[in-house]
């Protein structure tokens, strides 16, 4: 009978005072699972800390009040803070994951992944999220007063193929060896945002890390269980590749040669470019195209949508029409653009719970960031959930795009000279192929 160890680890670089932040010269967050002898459950890693944001930088920076309007996106928490993640093989330093843009892949996949429920319980206490935007800017933002810091502790799990793909890491320094998790932070004006869209006296706004540790449960091997081919095995997963391009025309081409044989689906996010990055609005939303007419601020819908493979339509021979041409006035999106974006992200047959609702996924609010219920930001049911998805094979055999071009066509009402950012992400099939010359990742 086997039994189990809880363990913690420290990062393995951080400032003396154990305090992290992007703006005083720490973008890198990194932990060491060393080799020992053991199994490692990845579903059961936890990044665990206490969370802070500050109106300046100051020597004793001051804590955010009522009245100062800075937040950052509800349904992310803590997640906001990632930029990417990576994961290695300590033997080899091989990559064994890599995830760009974490945190606007994870605000799609938390919203197509967590109830309502979920968000306001589990995942509020383990990661700050909330549904609310104004519950969450009050309870995890705010302090009483500037000298009464309040801190807000996290215990968050890590999404992704490897982590939560249920294989059994050997630890053994003869089998897989030990495993580097690194995380990217962002840069604060892409966490934090002005609620009012202006940042008077919040030019120096930060968020800090802190008291920050790494836990997770190793199995210990039962005595006689080993079979002296531990050097070598194989893990299968399901991983995300992330790609960035950005649209300004009514109808956009975008092609990619991906290099991978078993693509399982692809959908993608978009985000005006003027909003990334800065303090005066949410580079982390999800939302529809804008820039229509005579404003730049207002929402440009889908018109019609292809997916092609090596030029042509597939896996639908047809065209994704939108319910907007025939009822301009359509409050709601097309139900079968939704249906592909919900399946592409989490197939139905394993969906058991999500948040996208006719409140999160309508056409009924703009692109300015303000305090106005109208606004992008104050959008109810975790905030606005918009995208374009796609599925490939059958019984989850996925399809092979390692000879021909991957490719969407957009038609929408993005008729403005506003650049749009495309966030894509393509989930395919992995193995995680190891022996002791080192580990090789197939795609």
């Amino acid at each position: 009978m086997s039994t189990s160890r809880f363990i913690e680890i420290r990062p393995d670089n951080i400032p003396s005072d154990g305090k992290v932040s992007f703006k005083n010269g720490f973008p890198e967050l990194s932990f060491t699972i060393s080799a020992q002898d053991g199994l490692l459950d990845p579903r059961s890693v936890r990044i665990v800390g206490e969370f802070n944001a500050y109106k300046d930088n100051l020597a004793s920076p001051t804590p955010l009040v009522a009245g100062d309007g800075l937040t950052m996106n509800n349904r992310l928490g803590i997640y906001n803070v990632f930029e990417s993640l990576t994961i290695r093989a300590v033997k080899s330093k091989m990559i064994c994951e890599n995830i760009r843009h974490y945190s606007k892949y994870l605000n799609t996949y938390l919203g197509l992944t967590s109830s309502g429920q979920d968000q306001m319980g589990h995942l509020a206490q383990t990661c700050l999220i909330m549904p609310n935007a104004e519950t969450f800017r009050k309870s995890v933002m705010e302090n009483a007063s500037t000298d009464q810091s309040q801190t807000n502790s996290f215990s968050m799990h890590i999404p992704s193929g490897f982590m939560q793909g249920g294989n059994l890491v050997n630890l053994r320094p003869d089998a897989f060896g030990g495993v580097q998790i690194s995380f990217q932070l962002q840069p604060d004006a892409n966490v934090l945002y002005a609620t009012s869209g202006t940042t008077t006296g919040l030019t120096e706004a930060h968020y800090e890390l802190s008291n920050l540790k790494l836990t997770c449960e190793v199995q210990d091997i039962p005595d006689g269980s080993l079979t002296g081919n531990e050097s070598e095995g194989l893990y299968e997963f399901n991983t995300i590749t992330s790609l960035y391009t950005s649209i300004n025309s009514t109808n956009a081409q975008i092609q990619y040669n991906l290099a991978l044989r078993n693509v399982l689906s692809a959908f993608m996010t978009f985000m005006p470019v003027s909003n990334i990055n800065t303090l005066t609005a949410d580079g982390q939303a999800t939302t529809f195209p804008s820039g229509k007419g005579s404003s730049d601020t207002d929402l440009a819908f889908f018109k019609r949508v292809q997916f092609l493979k090596g030029g042509a339509k597939f896996p639908a021979d047809f065209d994704y029409v939108n319910d907007i041409i025939k009822n301009g006035s359509a409050s709601l999106p097309d139900p079968q653009i939704v249906k592909n974006f919900v399946e592409a992200v989490h197939p139905s047959y394993s969906a058991d719970r999500m948040g996208i609702t006719p409140l999160n996924a309508n056409r009924e609010y703009n692109m300015v960031t303000a305090t106005a219920q109208s606004s992008y930001t104050n959008i109810v049911d975790g905030g606005a959930l918009t995208g374009l998805g796609v599925s490939y094979g059958i019984g989850g055999q996925g399809e092979d795009f390692s000879q021909e071009q991957w490719g969407v066509s957009i038609e929408s009402e993005l008729d403005r000279d506003n650049p749009v950012g495309v966030y894509i992400f393509i989930k395919a099939k992995a193995q995680l192929v190891y022996n002791q010359n080192g580990i090789q990742l197939l795609q």
